[in-house]
């Protein structure tokens, strides 16, 4: 029973999602209070954790060379976060959205060039780390496509940013059932070892 409850058996993917959780409720109690109120430094913050904590877990899946490259990126991006963009602003910066994503990007997709060069009888599905990547590039694709236009929507074509936002709030969905995928993965796994 205490294994099944062990953050590190699901690579602490709990705490990651308890810390999403809180950061899109207090958001939208934000927003139900005041509509006009600016959170952009909140997600700014969560961009940053997210960048964070998605390194450390990369980084114990990745090989060797894959490990230098990530803490590569993950330096460089937080940097460039910190000391390059608006991070401290309340309006979002849209610049922090298009790290994070790049940043999602390219771990997933080192991720899985890793798992197929490398022979593995077992099935790439069944494998925890599949589910993850794979919804961060589904998210990653979806947010730029949002986040790009979204200050030229917002003058310019509201209904359409409304609905960009409705579809967002889908791949979120989406992708927090991956990551429910990739905890039952992770439990599976326990019990088998």
């Amino acid at each position: 029973m205490s294994r099944k409850l062990n953050l590190s058996a699901q690579n602490y993917l709990l705490a990651y999602l308890t810390v999403s959780l809180f950061t899109d409720v207090f958001s939208f109690v934000l927003y139900i209070i005041n509509p006009d109120i600016k959170n952009g430094i909140l997600y700014h913050f969560y961009d940053v954790f997210s960048i964070i904590f998605f390194s450390f877990y990369f980084f114990k899946k990745f090989k060797k060379t894959f490990k230098k490259l990530s803490l590569l990126i993950t330096f460089i991006s937080i940097i460039y976060i910190l000391f390059f963009t608006a991070f401290f602003s309340l309006d979002f910066d849209k610049n922090i959205g298009i790290i994070l994503l790049s940043f999602y990007i390219i771990h997933s997709l080192l991720w899985f060039y890793q798992k197929i060069s490398i022979f593995d009888k077992s099935k790439i599905t069944d494998d925890p780390t599949f589910w993850i990547s794979t919804a961060l590039l589904m998210w990653s694709c979806f947010f730029l496509f949002r986040v790009t236009p979204m200050f030229y929507f917002a003058k310019e074509d509201t209904s359409f940013l409304n609905f960009l936002r409705d579809g967002q709030n889908i791949i979120n969905i989406i992708m927090y059932a991956m990551f429910y995928i990739s905890l039952l993965k992770y439990e599976k796994s326990n019990e088998l070892h």
